[in-house]
């Protein structure tokens, strides 16, 4: 089951972009999963929650796991959501454009991303959170964008 060890980068992901905001833990996490990633979104989440359980320590640790639709582009100008898309899961689909019939090449829904870590508010008991990017709700940001991305393109 590769969803285990993606749920472990995710949540290292997670640890390094709240160590860029001088935290040492966080309380939330928001993870898209891609249409055409080949994971499992509710697998993943059963292993970001055990392995959350055994790393991170927090009880009350909210993940949010969101599924991003698949989108595709032909060189003959179409584009859209591929029909056999939700065959992803099973094996690798050959993704053929409607238009031509020549193979489409997938521009998102192929990733597994960690999109957002909400970390203690140093202020109070509220919470802020930052994008993928180390956006935070206070305008600073990480240094190292990259860092921050668990990204499981297949």
């Amino acid at each position: 089951m590769h969803e285990f060890s993606i749920a472990t980068q995710v949540l290292e992901a997670a640890r390094e972009a709240a160590a860029d905001h001088g935290e040492d833990t966080f309380e939330g996490i928001t993870v898209s999963v891609g249409e055409a990633s080949h994971v499992n979104p509710d697998q993943l989440e059963t292993c970001l929650e055990a392995a959350a359980d055994s790393t991170v320590g927090e009880d009350d640790l909210t993940i949010t796991v969101e599924t991003e639709s698949a989108y595709a582009e032909c060189d003959c100008g179409w584009s859209g959501e591929p029909e056999t898309i939700d065959r992803a899961l099973a094996y690798a689909p050959d993704l053929t454009c409607p238009d031509c019939e020549d193979r489409l090449e997938l521009a998102t829904g192929n990733e597994c991303r960690l999109m957002s870590v909400t970390i203690p508010d140093e202020d109070d008991d509220d919470t802020g959170e930052m994008d993928a990017n180390g956006a935070g709700s206070d305008g600073t940001t990480a240094e190292s964008p990259t860092e921050n991305e668990a990204d499981a393109t297949n």
